[in-house]
């Protein structure tokens, strides 16, 4: 099979999707063709053609610039759409619905093939108003209509294809979760050096951790108010936040108003292999998102064992499955009570640790999701 997948970065860019689709298509590419047509981010740089993990990657020359509220650049890549007419790929898996225009969309539909869409986000809800309503404008104007043209369309939760897919396009959507490396990402001994290098860094005493890009959807204030109060109670000392963002200045600022600069690191660019350590390095993980349609990070927590609060909200209560305690994420009373009754409670934290990571193993192994996705493509080429 000639698989030509089109998202805007591929590794060794490390957001979310970038994450899910190294992991399928390495596990791929030992049976398939693949090509990824990806941007090339940077000044200077030309269209460049490299081979990462058995997968051929081509990086066109990208012309971007940020726009204010916007959480990704507009970007315009040279040669895009004859990039794609050159393929011969018998499906084309589009990741990115919001920067692949009319041109690419009609040049893949052009040669006759199939074409597959894998929706890594929900209708944007809660990240701010003008992502919000640029989301909604931009679905009902283009969004939808990559989804009519798809002939397989995948979603990461059931939450995403309940809030995003129109009911007309339901009857060729599938969900397929996104995996965890569990063998990366699994309980350490603190002994473990790595982890007490970690530990070092953010000081002694009970650490919180969050991993999440600094925006308001993620509710971190939330959880640093919450977090104020509980290191008034004597009972965390620790806040790591890990991620980048245009909140990081703000979030510092918060942070001083409510006494608690020296206990608050914020930590960005820590590389893939040391990442797990700091999972191990944490007490309690917190994901007080006021929207979450499906959170890497959250997979990674729960497989690293550790003791786990989060919103129930989005796709998060079909990811944990009970295997942690859900908080109001606007409430910093009930992240405090909910993080304060882990921390108490050593049966229920180590219940929930044990469970969380079997959970994971079970039914979120990179394995068994690239034969998801390999049959789901095998049957629509087929058909």
């Amino acid at each position: 099979m000639e698989i030509c997948v089109i998202n805007p970065f591929f590794f060794p860019y490390a957001g979310g999707t970038e994450k899910v689709l190294m992991q399928v298509y390495k596990r791929l590419s030992k049976k398939h063709n693949i090509t990824v047509i990806s941007y090339a981010l940077g000044a200077g740089q030309k269209e460049a053609e490299e081979l990462v993990e058995g997968i051929k990657v081509v990086r066109l020359k990208t012309k971007y610039m940020d726009v204010p509220g916007l959480p990704l650049p507009f970007m315009v890549a040279e040669g895009f759409r004859e990039r794609i007419q050159r393929e011969s790929a018998d499906i084309y898996h589009i990741n990115n619905r919001y920067l692949v225009f009319p041109l690419a969309l009609g040049a893949i539909k052009n040669k006759g093939k199939k074409l597959a869409l894998t929706l890594h986000n929900a209708l944007p809800k809660n990240i701010g108003p003008v992502t919000d309503f640029c989301g909604l404008v931009y679905d009902a104007a283009w969004g939808r209509k990559i989804m009519k043209a798809a002939d397989l369309i995948t979603g990461i939760t059931q939450n995403v294809v309940d809030t995003t897919v129109p009911a007309a396009y339901r009857n060729k959507t599938h969900v397929v979760y996104n995996g965890v490396d569990f063998k990366s990402f699994r309980p350490r001994s603190r002994s473990d050096r790595n982890v007490k290098i970690a530990r070092e860094r953010l000081g002694d005493g009970i650490t919180i951790m969050n991993n999440a890009r600094l925006v308001p959807q993620k509710g971190q204030k939330y959880l640093m108010r919450a977090f104020a109060e509980l290191v008034k109670e004597g009972i965390a000392s620790n806040l790591l936040i890990i991620g980048k963002g245009p909140l990081e200045s703000s979030l510092r600022g918060i942070a001083g108003r409510l006494h608690i600069p020296d206990r608050l690191s914020i930590i960005s660019g820590i590389p893939e292999g040391q990442l797990p350590y700091y999972y191990n390095a944490g007490d309690i993980f917190a994901l007080p998102s006021l929207y979450e349609p499906a959170s890497i990070a959250l997979l990674e927590a729960l497989s690293s064992g550790v003791p786990t609060v989060a919103a129930k909200t989005g796709g998060i209560p079909e990811m944990m499955k009970g295997n942690g305690l859900y908080v109001n994420p606007k409430s910093e009373k009930d992240i405090k009570e909910k993080i304060s009754m882990l921390l108490g409670d050593k049966e229920m934290a180590e219940k929930f640790a044990k469970n969380g990571r079997a959970l994971m193993m079970k039914e979120h192994n990179w394995d068994d999701i690239a034969k998801e996705y390999e049959r789901l493509f095998l049957e629509t080429i087929r058909y």
